[in-house]
C-alpha cells in the first residue's frame, strides 16, 4: 500500500568497468517523468505567495541571461540561502585516426594547455542551509513500482539514439528509461547489445560514476 507523500526510490547498479570486482548497488530518488514545469510553478507561486506572473517571468528571464554572462567573466553566482552557480569546464574531445571521438587522459598536469579545454556547462551547488530544509523533514520512503519492459524495435531505438546524439553527443541508460518508458535493466541491455557484434553501433565511455553511449563516427 502506497504511503502518503512518501519519497519514491529505486536501486541501481554502480558502473563496473572492472568486471572482476563485486557489483555494488546504490539507492536514488526517482520521478519517472513527474516534473513541475515553469508554467505550473508560476501558477503555484501566484496562488501561494505574493509573487505575480509578470514578476516571475521577468526574474527568470533575467537570471537566464545574466548568470551565463557572469560565469564567463570568471565569477560564480551565489544566491544566499539557495546555493552557488559556477562554470564547469573539461577536456575537449578529439577524433582519432579512425574518426572516433574520445576524451584525452592526462598524467602530467603541465601537459594540459588552454587549447585542450572547453566549457561544458553550468553547475549548481546547494547551500547547506537549503539542504537542511529537506534533511530535517521526517519523510517515509517507498520503493517505486517496477516498470514493465516496453517492446521497442531496433529501428525505433536507433532513431531515438540518433536524436539524442545530435542533441548532446551521447545517450544514457536513463535517457532510454524515461523516453521509452522501460526499466533500467531493459534499457541497459538494449544499449549493451548495440555495443556488441562484428559491426557494433555504439561504444561506451565511463564518465564519473556512470556510462555514456556514443555512436561510432559521430
Amino acid at each position: 500500500m502506497k504511503k502518503s507523500n512518501a519519497i519514491l526510490y529505486d536501486v541501481f547498479p554502480t558502473p563496473n568497468p572492472h568486471e572482476e570486482r563485486e557489483q555494488l548497488y546504490y539507492p536514488r530518488s526517482v520521478t519517472y517523468g513527474e516534473q513541475m514545469n515553469d508554467d505550473e510553478l508560476k501558477e503555484y507561486l501566484e496562488r501561494n505567495t505574493r509573487i505575480n506572473s509578470s514578476q516571475f517571468v521577468g526574474m527568470i528571464e533575467a537570471l537566464k541571461q545574466e548568470i551565463p554572462e557572469q560565469l564567463l567573466r570568471n565569477k560564480s553566482i551565489h544566491i544566499r540561502g539557495m546555493g552557488t552557480f559556477y562554470l564547469k569546464i573539461g577536456v575537449r574531445r578529439r577524433k582519432d585516426s579512425n574518426g572516433h571521438w574520445y576524451t584525452p587522459k592526462f598524467t602530467n598536469p603541465d601537459a594540459i594547455t588552454a587549447r585542450d579545454l572547453c566549457v561544458e556547462g553550468i553547475e549548481f551547488r546547494a547551500d547547506p542551509t537549503w539542504n537542511r530544509m529537506l534533511i530535517k523533514e521526517k519523510k517515509t520512503f517507498e520503493r517505486a513500482p517496477m516498470r514493465h519492459q516496453v517492446p521497442i524495435t531496433k529501428s525505433e531505438l536507433l532513431q531515438f539514439i540518433e536524436e539524442m546524439v545530435k542533441k548532446k553527443g551521447h545517450v544514457t541508460v536513463r535517457d532510454v528509461v524515461i523516453c521509452q518508458n522501460t526499466t533500467n535493466y531493459h534499457a541497459r541491455k538494449l544499449l549493451e547489445d548495440l555495443c556488441k557484434g562484428e559491426q557494433p553501433k555504439l561504444y561506451r565511455e565511463v564518465i564519473g560514476h556512470s556510462y555514456i553511449y556514443k555512436r561510432f563516427g559521430k
